[in-house]
């Protein structure tokens, strides 16, 4: 049997992909290992955001000066998690509707199984509960995703240590957590279980402070709120013998010139990254570049062997962002049957940190711009300069505006730190997009009291045209 287009994976990128393919009524056949809708629903931004909201409820619970005390409450795991659950399912059953909708009209069928390659037009399929079968496609879109990071002296065992794909497997509020890494998916995973009563988190970093790939400024921030949430950090650090014991874990903490230093916990969530799922794929067998990172090599979604694909953490571009993995998922498709109508651009990627407080950016940071030779200005401007900021009983909270040095000038970059941080960036992206310079977001008419006066502010500042001058509100 041949298809115009086989998808192995059925994650973001993937069933991005197979939606695309059915606008052009293309006959598709999606292989999947597991469930649609992949690590990306299941076990990553759907899930851990669903984990998120439901800590900031429950952190405005426990606030002293917003002129109310909660002197009882209750809060259940088992609530909590049942929640999340339902959540993934709304949209896990969503996307279901949609698979459902063009199996019946023929357009769309799906695998539940593996997938690998016999040769460049022709795949073995090897379904759960059925024989394997051979199909032949004319064109193949690689979408399997990634799993994480583990530690090859740390076993896990997904209950006692644990990565982000266990949470939904504790049966509790873990008492003393442990958190290995301090990338995104630590510090949120530090962030929720912080907030809640009876838990301490302490995480380990070998750089010098958490969230090292942005400014420190940003981290900084991010750090002093945690530690207000009973949060502590072994910096320049990293794990050293771990014995897991019916009473608990032990562990060393391992710094340059110091002894190790003997540490307890209940639990330990390794959250070091990623790694693509290339392997079983069989494409060393046709001749698909893989590097040694295990990414597939990519350029523009096209592979080594023109008519293969790759979207996603898959591939060697932006990894981690299922946002990305949609958008080249797409866009490969597009160029398969020559429908392209808008270029894959990455300047303008913008993302969302759900930490405390959130934290959203896009284009280059400080680090990225004077790395790459860049002449940059930069400004920053607090929320609590805003009306709405003000309102908001904010603090530490900003905005930091990186553009090129010129009078008039782009913007190369944008972070906001403080609340609502996601809902503000995505201004700064269209400014990105479509090449305006920094005159332009000082003329929009922002509504009011909004925290996008704040960007605009920022960019008032930076020339010299602010009403409140953020020079004259140094604490």
């Amino acid at each position: 049997m041949r298809y115009d287009l086989v998808i192995v994976g059925g994650g973001a990128a993937g069933f991005a992909g197979a939606m695309r393919a059915m606008d052009f009524g293309k006959r598709t056949l999606l292989i999947e290992k597991a469930q649609i809708g992949g690590a990306a629903l299941f076990n990553g931004a759907l899930s851990s955001k669903t984990w998120w909201e439901l800590a900031k409820d429950f952190d405005k619970l426990l606030l002293t000066d917003r002129g109310y005390r909660v002197k009882e409450y209750t809060f259940s795991f088992t609530e909590f998690r049942r929640i999340v659950a339902q959540a993934v399912e709304e949209r896990h059953q969503q996307m279901l509707r949609q698979v459902r909708h063009y199996q019946e009209l023929g357009l769309l069928e799906v695998v539940y199984g593996e997938a690998e390659f016999v040769s460049p037009h022709t795949i073995r399929v090897k379904p759960h509960a059925a024989e394997a079968y051979t199909v032949e496609g004319d064109f193949f879109l690689l979408a399997t995703g990634s799993r994480p990071r583990v530690l090859p002296h740390l076993p896990v065992d997904g209950k006692r240590v644990f990565t982000s794909e266990h949470i939904d497997l504790l049966e509790d509020f873990p008492s003393e957590l442990l958190v290995v890494g301090s990338g995104v998916i630590g510090c949120e995973f530090a962030t929720i279980f912080s907030t809640f009563p009876g838990v301490r988190v302490t995480m380990i970093e070998k750089d010098a402070r958490i969230l090292p790939y942005e400014d420190p400024d940003v981290s900084e921030v991010v750090m002093q709120n945690l530690s207000e949430c009973n949060v502590r950090f072994f910096t320049r650090a990293q794990l050293g013998a771990v014995q897991v014991r019916e009473e608990g874990i032990i562990y060393g903490v391992e710094r340059e010139r110091e002894s190790v230093i003997p540490e307890r916990a209940s639990h330990v969530l390794v959250a070091i990254g990623r790694v693509p799922n290339v392997e079983g794929l069989g494409l060393d067998h046709i001749g698909v570049k893989v590097e040694s990172t295990g990414h597939v090599s990519t350029h523009l979604t096209q592979t080594s062997v023109p008519h293969i694909f790759a979207a996603g953490d898959l591939d060697n571009q932006k990894a981690g962002f299922v946002n990305v993995a949609e958008q080249e998922a797409r866009y490969a498709v597009e160029r398969m049957f020559g429908q392209v109508k808008r270029p894959l651009q990455y300047d303008h990627l913008s993302w969302i940190m759900f930490l405390r407080p959130e934290v959203a950016g896009v284009g280059l940071n400080e680090q990225q711009a004077r790395e790459g030779g860049y002449a940059y200005r930069v400004v920053r401007y607090n929320y609590d300069l805003t009306a709405r900021g003000i309102a908001m009983r904010t603090r530490r909270s900003f905005f930091k505006l990186i553009t090129t040095d010129e009078p008039d000038p782009y913007i190369l970059g944008c972070r906001a730190v403080g609340p609502q941080a996601s809902t503000i960036i995505g201004l700064v992206a269209l400014m990105i997009r479509f090449a305006r310079r920094v005159s332009d977001l000082c003329t929009i008419l922002q509504p009011h009291p909004a925290l996008t006066e704040g960007i605009q502010e920022c960019a008032r500042a930076l020339l010299g045209e602010a009403i409140f001058k953020p020079e004259l509100h140094v604490e």
